[in-house]
C-alpha cells in the first residue's frame, strides 16, 4: 500500500488530474449503461404465426412468408449510429417507420431494434436522442407520434 502511495505521489499534477477525470468519465458511462439496462422495457409480444403481419409471399410448400422487420430496423440503426449521416437520410427512414401499414409491423420493428441494436435503450429513446435531423422534415415527429400512439414511448 505504501508503494502505491509513493508511486502516486511521484506523478505530476496533470497526470493525476488525467487519471481522476478518466476514472470519472468511465464511472459515468458505466452508470448510465447500467441504468439503461435496468430500465429496459420488456418486449411487446406479437401473436404467433405472423398474425397481424402481412403475408409477402408463399413458400414452395404453401406456407405463408410473413413480413420481416430486420431490414428497416437495421436501416434505422445505421442512420442513427453513424456520425456523418445526412439528416435527410434519417428523415427518410423515420418516415418509412411512421408509414408502415399495420401497428403490428411497427411493434415488430420496435422489438427487433431494441433486441439487436438498442444497446440498452429503446427505439423511441434513440430517435428522441438524435440532435442532428432535418428540422424542415416531418419524419422524426411522425415516427415519434406513431410510436407514442402505440404506447412505445
Amino acid at each position: 500500500m505504501n508503494q502505491i502511495r509513493k508511486t502516486w505521489d511521484s506523478f505530476p499534477g496533470i497526470v493525476k488530474a488525467g487519471f481522476v477525470i478518466t476514472g470519472g468519465v468511465l464511472a459515468f458511462v458505466g452508470t448510465k449503461k447500467l441504468i439503461a439496462y435496468i430500465n429496459k422495457p420488456p418486449p411487446i409480444t406479437l401473436p404467433q404465426g405472423g398474425a397481424g403481419l402481412p403475408v409477402v409471399s408463399y413458400g414452395a410448400n404453401g406456407q405463408a412468408v410473413f413480413w420481416n422487420p430486420e431490414p428497416l430496423a437495421k436501416a434505422l440503426f445505421e442512420v442513427m449510429e453513424g456520425l456523418f449521416t445526412m439528416s435527410g437520410t434519417k428523415d427518410e427512414q423515420w418516415t418509412k417507420l411512421a408509414n408502415l401499414p399495420t401497428d403490428d409491423m411497427v411493434v415488430s420493428v420496435y422489438n427487433y431494434f431494441n433486441d439487436k441494436y438498442g444497446k440498452g435503450e429503446t427505439l423511441t429513446a434513440w430517435i428522441k436522442g438524435e440532435n442532428w435531423y432535418d428540422i424542415f422534415g416531418s419524419g422524426r415527429e411522425l415516427a415519434l407520434n406513431r410510436l407514442q400512439s402505440l404506447q412505445l414511448g
